[in-house]
């Protein structure tokens, strides 16, 4: 498993954009409780930001210097990137939809079957995006020259915007195909696999992928460090370890995979005891589980 260290947040390399909507309500949350309530997640290798491009973005805006890390090996199977699918439930013209968008990005729209679809979004580099149905239907957006992974998303943010009148929503690629088995959405728009080599390239080269493109699953990551806003803040390293060291000395409750925190975890997850004065944090399924 990873470990918890603070880092210089300049040095901290970012792999994908942020919204600028979610921003603003993290900078206010950080704000409202004067402290950051979760690690970020780190890779040792490159200092590069797994999850928690806002919560950096917000602790700059703050002027902070430092952040906690729970800092884990990329390349370990401890870590695995994996993809979110888009999916709507609106009154979305499937066919006219396809037409513009193949139109607006200069692919090709090719019928095939959804689990021949899926698998060219894994190994096909000119595969950008898989148009499912309900009824077995699926039509592959394809380049007619290879595309680079980071381009693929970027063209997928443009699809975003044609499907965002239509209720879209951002789903594990489990739960979107589960619920177009079962009808309960009108389409699910499957995106080209992310590796791990993709991310590492991208953001060394100062490149970001759009918002919601990766989804990376990290076994042990820590929860509820809580550390306040003034340790971030301060000029003084000393202040930084010497919390370090305090919440080293706390009790840990380790979760199963598929637990719901303060959302859902496919993996396992560590989540730090802290005493009665910071419990209003917790959700309440977790205080209880505290005790």
């Amino acid at each position: 498993m990873g470990s918890l260290a603070f880092v210089d947040i300049d040095e901290l390399i970012l792999h994908e954009e942020v919204i600028p909507s979610l921003l603003d309500s993290v900078v206010s949350e950080l704000r409202a409780t004067g402290m950051l309530l979760h690690p970020v997640v780190v890779s040792s290798q490159h200092l590069m930001v797994l999850d928690g491009n806002h919560r950096v973005e917000a602790l700059k805006r703050v002027g902070a210097k430092r952040v906690l890390a729970y800092q884990v090996d990329y390349s370990s199977d401890e870590v695995v990137v994996k993809r979110w699918f888009r999916s709507v439930s609106g009154d979305l013209d499937v066919e006219a939809m396809l037409e513009r968008v193949a139109e607006e990005l200069g692919v090709e729209v090719v019928r095939t079957g959804q689990e021949e679809s899926i698998a060219s979004l894994e190994s096909d580099r000119r595969a950008i995006a898989s148009v499912l149905e309900p009824n077995g239907s699926a039509f592959l957006l394809r380049s007619e020259s290879p595309v680079p992974t980071h381009r693929a998303y970027e063209m997928m943010a443009e699809i975003d915007r044609v499907l965002a009148p239509y209720g879209l929503l951002h789903e594990t690629e489990d739960e979107a195909l589960a619920r177009l088995g079962r009808r309960e959405r009108r389409a699910v728009v499957a995106s080209r696999t992310i590796r791990k080599e993709d991310v590492i390239e991208s953001a060394l080269n100062g490149i970001r992928f759009p918002p919601k493109s990766s989804r990376h699953v990290v076994r042990g990551r820590v929860l509820f460090a809580m550390v306040p806003l003034e340790v971030l803040l301060s000029d003084d390293k000393d202040v930084a370890e010497s919390y370090l060291r305090r919440i080293g000395e706390l009790r840990v409750l380790t979760l199963p995979p598929g637990s719901i925190v303060d959302r859902f975890y496919e993996e396992e997850v560590r989540v730090i005891v802290h005493g009665p004065e910071l419990r209003r944090y917790y959700p309440e399924h977790i205080r209880d589980l505290i005790g």
